[in-house]
């Protein structure tokens, strides 16, 4: 899918994308994302593919109280997370700006937390890379990537994958996704990977920007 026709898609989707994620066991993803981020009230963060802004409130809530940029790419994401934050009260902690994940208008190591959940494994293998660089550049010193866990064992990624069929329709290279480990890609990006914290499907890579 070619990314001005994926981005008019997600904008379209916007509607429906929360109850749908929420039966995906998202909100406890955005939860514990939160919670491993350790953000300190006042400190600035930035949420990458933010889409409505599930991750960026979660960082932005009274356990955290970080002060988050949040972007995404399609507008009608961002529409929707502004009113999710209106409704909680944090309008003045979540800032939603329209950014492509491939060219962040930030200066080098300006957040010292950067987080991006979900949004990996929709994108072509370039793509990853370019943005896995960008969150690099901009991070001072952690970042958290979400997304899910693809399980090692022959017969579970099977599974796996008839499971997720509808991803190979969705994103632009879901099979290249499950082919290879996130952690290899992490460190490719020169990023010292920690311990994983899985949640449901999913996993979180906490990193330190290599020195």
């Amino acid at each position: 899918m070619s990314r001005p026709r994926y981005t008019r898609f997600l904008s379209r989707a916007a509607p429906f994308y929360d109850p749908i994620v929420r039966g995906m066991g998202f909100v406890r993803l955005w939860r514990t994302l939160a919670e491993r981020a350790r953000a300190e009230p006042g400190v600035p963060c930035l949420d990458v593919c933010t889409g409505t802004g599930g991750a960026a409130l979660a960082l932005a809530g009274a356990d955290a109280g970080a002060v988050v940029v949040a972007v995404d790419v399609a507008d009608g994401m961002l529409r929707r997370a502004q009113r999710k934050a209106r409704a909680a009260g944090l309008s003045t902690q979540v800032r939603l700006v329209r950014m492509d994940a491939r060219q962040l208008a930030f200066r080098d190591a300006s957040f010292p937390l950067v987080t991006c959940s979900m949004g990996i494994h929709e994108m072509s293998e370039p793509e990853r890379s370019a943005v896995l660089a960008e969150l690099r550049r901009v991070a001072s010193d952690r970042v958290l990537v979400a997304d899910y866990r693809v399980p090692s064992s022959r017969g579970r990624g099977f599974l796996f994958r008839a499971l997720h069929a509808f991803e190979y329709l969705e994103s632009d290279d879901f099979s290249g996704y499950t082919e290879r480990d996130m952690a290899e890609r992490l460190g490719d990006a020169d990023f010292e990977v920690e311990a994983p914290c899985d949640t449901g499907a999913y996993r979180i890579w906490p990193c330190r920007v290599a020195t």
